[in-house]
């Protein structure tokens, strides 16, 4: 009885890591990486993408700062943006930052600044990662 028990934790143990690391994989494979430097990286989420009326594309970004001390948990490591590209005048708002102590946006937010719809429609700069990622972005 207590072998069949153990056997059936084991599946089960098993069975959840390998979920575990199918998920994160999924999770990667939404992140489309935009630019990898050394001091830090630039991705979105194809999933996050939203068409919104009459030419606007909404998206996460996810911004990722590289240190030697990464894993501090006394400063900002990850940020995640949710910004709204106007397609046609190639200007975009900041509607929400939520900051991160962890890579990937991962953990609970430690802070949360600047949400709401406030549409100050700067422009994009150019040879930005923000560029790359509003000409990948609103790319018919």
């Amino acid at each position: 009885m207590g072998k069949h028990l153990f056997t059936k934790f084991i599946y089960v143990v098993l069975a959840s890591l390998l979920g575990t690391s199918l998920a994160f994989a999924r999770g990667n494979d939404d992140l489309v990486m935009v630019l990898d430097g050394k001091q830090y990286s630039v991705a979105y989420y194809k999933s996050s993408i939203k068409s919104l009326p009459p030419e606007w594309k909404k998206v996460w970004i996810l911004i990722d700062r590289k240190s030697a001390d990464e894993h501090s948990q006394s400063r900002i490591v990850s940020v995640r943006r949710n910004i709204l590209f106007n397609c046609v005048r190639n200007t975009y708002s900041t509607l929400a930052i939520v900051n991160y102590a962890e890579p990937q946006a991962v953990g609970k937010p430690i802070l949360k600044t600047e949400t709401g719809f406030d549409l100050n429609d700067d422009p994009v700069p150019e040879s930005s990662a923000l560029a790359i990622v509003q000409s990948q972005v609103c790319a018919p």
